[in-house]
């Protein structure tokens, strides 16, 4: 490749945007607009059954994920990139072995799919030729037992981007994508990393992308990105005064009854607070599965030390605990970010990639607690 995406730096982006004081809650901002957060409860969360009768593929039931042996299946592991994708640290190519020392068993694989950014690998050599890539990534994990969570990282609504192209783009990339590993059942579909789109909009893009990947034939989990950048934040200002939530009737549950085996990815940084207690968070998990949804956290960490990111380590510190907590007690699939991209939310006290610790030593604070995760019995 003859270019990269520019270095991270400080880390300081949707991951802190919402609980740096950028933003407030409604309350403190005056405005009348409700909020209908789930309310901290103390009734008896919802039970898995232990197992199902097999079946081809992962799947969906009563809010919970199950292996196609019919037993019960909770995603641990990080997020992950490769050439040319949030690789600053290496590349996952040839390290699903360190990926299972990890604990882990599954990753999400972060792509750019689209010709959007200049230094993309579809921008330099082509959709066919991302596809081959993550081929090589996809058979390698797999084999190993991991399931591989393709994720779309492209943001058709970002700043210089043409959205009406990058989304075109994002459905000729889930058709090629679907159709090349329909029948690897360890394949998930992530169809868009932090949608910047709400309400109809949002039901719009959900609807095209997971239809796309249906067309095909295929038949494994398609993630939906929660609204207002994947938090599940609505009716908060200034961002998202006229947002909803994802577990409303019109929202994801509406893709779930068009499509099955939907699950539903939130990103838990602690923004504005609402998910930051494991009762707050408690009470989120138990909203959206009465509504009929499974949800998974798809991103959650904190930086290896606090004068990295000032601002937000302390919102992020107590909701990723948060998620430890929850993950564990109620059978939430949890993956860490970052395990490879080098902006500090590093799982290794050097900030090296996850493979150059695989003996529990050498780790992050965050990496020590993910290994723990990884290695409970």
């Amino acid at each position: 490749m003859t270019s990269r995406a520019p270095e991270p730096g400080t880390p300081f982006s949707r991951r802190g945007l919402l609980v740096a004081g950028l933003a407030v809650p409604l309350a403190v901002a005056g405005c009348t607009v409700p909020a209908p957060t789930p309310a901290p409860t103390t009734t008896p969360w919802r039970t898995p059954a232990p197992r199902l009768d097999p079946g081809p593929t992962y799947q969906t039931v009563d809010g919970f994920i199950y292996a196609p042996d019919g037993t019960l299946f909770t995603p641990i592991g990080a997020n992950v990139g490769t050439t040319s994708s949030f690789d600053w640290k290496g590349d996952s190519q040839g390290h699903s072995a360190a990926a299972l020392a990890w604990g882990w068993n599954t990753v999400r694989l972060n792509l750019l799919v689209t010709a959007g950014h200049s230094y993309s690998y579809v921008a330099q050599l082509g959709q066919q030729s991302l596809l081959a890539l993550t081929r090589k990534i996809v058979d390698e994990y797999t084999r190993a037992g991991i399931v591989v969570i393709i994720d779309a990282h492209d943001d058709p609504k970002a700043e210089k981007m043409d959205q009406a192209t990058i989304e075109a783009g994002m459905v000729d990339w889930w058709t090629m994508a679907a159709t090349a590993f329909k029948d690897n059942p360890m394949v998930w579909y992530g169809l868009m990393n932090e949608p910047d789109y709400i309400n109809g909009d949002w039901l719009k893009v959900m609807d095209t992308l997971a239809g796309a990947v249906r067309a095909t034939g295929a038949k494994g989990p398609i993630l939906v990105g929660a609204p207002c950048w994947g938090q599940d934040v609505g009716h908060t200002s200034p961002y998202f005064t006229d947002a909803g939530f994802a577990y409303e009737p019109t929202m994801a549950p509406e893709i779930a009854k068009r499509y099955g085996n939907v699950i539903l990815e939130q990103h838990n940084y602690g923004a504005y607070g609402l998910y930051s207690t494991p009762e707050k968070f408690g009470a989120y998990i138990e909203t959206v599965r009465n509504a009929g949804l499974t949800p998974l956290v798809g991103e959650f960490g904190y930086t290896v030390s606090k004068d990295k990111s000032p601002n937000v380590y302390d919102a992020n510190y107590e909701s990723a605990h948060t998620v430890f907590a929850i993950a564990a007690e109620r059978s939430v699939g949890a993956l860490w970010w970052h395990a490879t991209h080098g902006d500090n939310y590093s799982l290794t006290a050097s900030g090296a990639a996850f493979w150059s610790s695989t003996g529990g030593s050498g780790l992050s604070d965050g990496g020590s607690r993910l290994w723990e995760f990884g290695h409970r019995q």
